[in-house]
């Protein structure tokens, strides 16, 4: 089990490989910089939300479960 509470979300993400690769779709950089998957305020890239996603990819690709490019 993890230690913290965000690497504990990160892995039970990794579960839902299809999730993972939406929210790293989603939440990909404008021309500018910023996350493209907050609507109504602006936020740099990488947002939490694709740091959590890519922690995921991290998690699921070391277990096995989810083969996605970089």
């Amino acid at each position: 089990m993890a230690e913290d509470p965000y690497t504990a979300c990160a892995e039970q993400l990794a579960l839902t490989p299809g999730l993972v690769r939406q929210l790293l779709v989603d939440h990909a950089p404008t021309e500018d910089g910023w996350c493209q998957g907050h609507h109504g305020h602006h936020e740099r890239h990488p947002c939490s939300i694709r740091r959590l996603a890519e922690m995921a990819r991290a998690h699921a690709t070391a277990n096995g479960r989810l083969r996605t490019p970089a």
